[in-house]
């Protein structure tokens, strides 16, 4: 099977449900036939464009799982990136901003880093950078590790789901732990479990 074979095959399992519009599948329709014509430029012209509003659907997605800004702060626009050079995936990213105290949130979702978080969870409560001890915090339901350096304020808070998403909120100058325990609160755990598929 060709590669384009193949990658049409992967995509028209990924829009194997509602939310994916007819555009997407017309295109990849279109690659098909293209593909069966043994026309291979146009068929991966077609995956392609499938391919980046796919991505775009899923940024956009995926961005409404970001915390929103506390109160008293300012937050920027949701960002993202593909993962594809360091294994997969995709991360979002937002910052906080009050002052001179800075937060930034980050999602990474289906990249092997996600595993290096969860080794936070495995190992239990330890010492972090500067010696730090981490220790674990209720984020809704779910279970969080938390380290926060009153000396410098700087201080991270971390999520893993499903061993597929890893939330991350790092803060530097800020008051206390609450800021980022503030924050974490925010995350959309409900609609990140429906996108990832639970």
């Amino acid at each position: 099977m060709s590669k384009a074979a193949v990658l049409a095959a992967i995509l028209l399992a990924a829009i194997a449900t509602p939310v994916f519009a007819d555009d997407v599948a017309d295109k990849i329709e279109l690659a098909r036939t293209a593909n069966s014509k043994g026309d291979s430029l146009r068929a991966l012209a077609a995956l392609q464009t499938a391919e980046a509003a796919i991505a775009a659907r899923l940024v956009d997605q995926f961005a409404r799982v970001m915390p929103p800004a506390p109160a008293g702060w300012e937050a920027t626009a949701p960002e993202s990136e593909p993962l594809d050079a360091v294994g997969g995936g995709l991360t979002v990213t937002r910052g906080y901003q009050k002052g001179d105290s800075v937060m930034n949130a980050t999602l990474t979702i289906d990249n092997p880093s996600v595993a290096n978080s969860a080794a936070l969870f495995q190992a239990g409560p330890s010492s972090g950078e500067g010696g730090t001890a981490w220790r674990a915090v209720k984020v809704g339901p779910e279970t969080a590790m938390l380290r926060f350096d009153p000396s410098s304020g700087e201080g991270e808070i971390v999520l893993v789901v499903q061993m597929r998403a890893a939330l991350q909120i790092e803060g530097s100058d800020i008051p206390s732990d609450q800021a980022l325990a503030a924050v974490a609160q925010g995350w959309n755990l409900t609609l990140l479990k429906k996108l990832l598929g639970q």
